[in-house]
């Protein structure tokens, strides 16, 4: 349509989305509202049961698993999801079957490299018998949870998140048990681990029933499906490693700075956030598969728009939960967690400034990767990862802890402007005619 001045218009509705988009997102964010809740309760446990140093190795513990997931997700899930899409039934059955397949033959190759330095370690004195034995327990979790997160995956893909909520109850129960039985314990950290191992395997067996009812799998379908997967996840999983290293890997650095105790203090006012977190990555776990498919039906602007107005709910719904938690702060630290911590509001304020730019970014990121734009966003990540652990680095040596958060708000505000940038690019270059003019 012209406006008055002869020029053209176009015309930005508000986005709908559909009943179905809605149910799905629904159930994406059950589930992720109960994993939450699962790992908050772990956590509390731990924290008001056990001693700071076993909860600080507990968390060390989940750190890499999730960085093991993460890289795991990012291979497979961008071949996933184009499969998914592109191919027919055989083709799916081929692809699920073959990814699992090249997945137990890498992961056996790991677990025997991993125990062979672990016991030469621990034969030369180097590690001691109760950090070999948290090593194993943490081992075995990384494993089983990889299994789970697997099939979880596929589930999601396919977008069945109501399957894959009826494991998560199960999953979550034998957590929140295992964390209890561990307090029992001579080694809380190690026995929640193994629970952890347990709890995922049985949930990974669960899922993998739901999947091979649904269409199944052949365990010997695409003998070259590394080779698929490799140009767009080897990029993806550079980005995700590169991304954890400031997500993430601040913990590992507060540890070898400030001592496994000084973990317990930041893990403990982050804990008060996870809930924001795992929204935002329950709501992610749906929103990928779902941007594949509105960028094959609707223009990018639009899938922009939608993106922005998600990004910008998510966002609202983060401010509403810091605030009451900010309220309740003195309540919360003095009868539900039972524990005392040095510069605590401040960690906690830097915390709700970090998890809020988090849920904006977890959304914003996905037209870039949906858009395949794997490699840009690794340089990007990796930029954001050197700015991040280096001011964060000063921080811990000029302010202690609370530089830590420093480093990670600085990473976090630098990276949503880089994913910004990059989605309206993809945005500017997809209404550009064939011969590169404006239209």
């Amino acid at each position: 349509m012209r406006g008055p001045d002869g020029n053209c218009r176009r015309h930005v509705k508000f986005p709908r989305f559909s009943l179905d988009f809605m149910r799905m997102l629904s159930s994406a964010v059950l589930g992720q509202a109960l994993l939450s809740a699962g790992n908050f309760f772990v956590g509390l446990v731990l924290i008001r049961r056990t001693t700071p140093d076993q909860y600080g190795y507990y968390v060390l513990i989940i750190t890499a698993v999730m960085l093991l997931t993460a890289l795991q997700g990012a291979f497979v899930q961008p071949s996933l999801m184009r499969c998914l899409a592109v191919a027919d039934r055989e083709g799916r059955r081929d692809f699920i079957g073959g990814a699992l397949r090249v997945q137990r033959q890498r992961l056996l190759m790991l677990v025997c490299a991993c125990s062979a330095v672990l016991a030469v370690l621990w034969y030369f004195d180097v590690v001691h018998g109760s950090i070999a034995l948290i090593v194993l327990a943490a081992i075995a979790a990384a494993l089983s949870t990889l299994y789970r997160e697997y099939f979880r995956m596929v589930l999601l893909a396919y977008r069945l998140p109501a399957q894959a909520l009826k494991v998560d109850v199960f999953y979550v129960a034998a957590l929140g048990g295992g964390a209890l039985l561990a307090t029992l314990t001579a080694l809380p950290a190690m026995t929640a681990a193994l629970s952890l191992s347990f709890a995922a395997a049985v949930g990974g067996w669960l899922l993998s029933r739901m999947v091979w009812r649904h269409e199944g799998w052949n365990i010997h379908g695409s003998p070259d499906v590394l080779a698929e997967m490799s140009p767009l996840g080897k990029w993806a999983v550079i980005g995700a490693a590169i991304h954890w290293t400031f997500a993430q890997g601040y913990i590992y650095l507060v540890a070898s700075i400030l001592g496994v105790t000084a973990v317990a203090a930041v893990s403990a006012t982050r804990l008060i956030m996870m809930p924001v977190n795992l929204m935002s990555s329950g709501i992610g776990s749906m929103t990928f598969p779902t941007v594949s498919k509105w960028l094959q039906e609707h223009p990018v602007r639009a899938v922009f728009h939608r993106l922005s107005w998600l990004a910008l709910g998510i966002a609202g719904l983060a401010l509403m939960y810091f605030t009451v938690m900010w309220f309740a702060r003195d309540w919360i630290f003095t009868y539900v967690i039972k524990g005392r911590f040095e510069n605590r509001d401040t960690l906690l304020l830097m915390w709700g400034a970090v998890f809020l730019l988090m849920a904006v970014r977890d959304q914003m990121l996905f037209l870039p990767a949906g858009r395949g734009k794997f490699r840009i966003m690794a340089w990007l990540t990796l930029v954001t990862a050197v700015f991040s652990l280096a001011i964060g680095y000063i921080g811990m040596r000029m302010f202690g802890v609370v530089g830590a958060l420093v480093g990670v708000l600085a990473g976090e505000g630098f990276n949503i402007l880089g994913f910004l940038a990059l989605s309206l690019r993809e945005v500017r270059l997809s209404e550009l005619p064939a011969d590169g003019l404006p239209e």
